[in-house]
């Protein structure tokens, strides 16, 4: 496992992944960044979106993150995300129900989000949605 790092991906409830892997790609403020083991040590803002993940054994798993941050190492990588799932955590259902909500409060309709917190929730929601369609 001479080319791989610890991939640690921390929730405020649990961590959701934490293995070795090859690469990771990430949604971060200024785009999609990709790391390598032995990459430059960085602190970057993510935002929602998936993180897929090539592990050990050439497998990619993707993890939906709703923002947060990643501390970046040439042997690890730790994230610190808002709320994090796994793919096939996800529940299509409930996110597609809240995509609708979100659309509602930008709409100006009655929702349970106010129309600041439904642009982030529009973006976490359907970052969960792509993610489950990759497992």
């Amino acid at each position: 496992m001479a080319n791989t790092f610890r991939l640690t991906v921390v929730a405020p409830d649990r961590t959701v992944f934490d293995e070795p892997a090859a690469s990771w790609v990430a949604p971060s403020a200024a785009g999609y960044l990709g790391v390598w083991s032995g990459h430059e040590p960085s602190l970057i803002a993510l935002k929602p979106g998936v993180i897929e993940v090539t592990d050990a054994d050439d497998q990619i798993h993707h993890v939906a993150v709703g923002g947060g941050f990643a501390e970046i190492r040439p042997d690890a990588v730790v994230v610190l995300a808002q709320d994090a799932k796994l793919a096939a955590e996800v529940d299509v259902a409930d996110e597609e129900r809240r995509v609708e909500e979100a659309r509602k409060a930008l709409r100006g309709e009655e929702s349970i989000f106010t129309q600041p917190e439904a642009r982030h929730e529009l973006d976490r929601a359907m970052g969960r949605i792509r993610a489950s369609k990759k497992k």
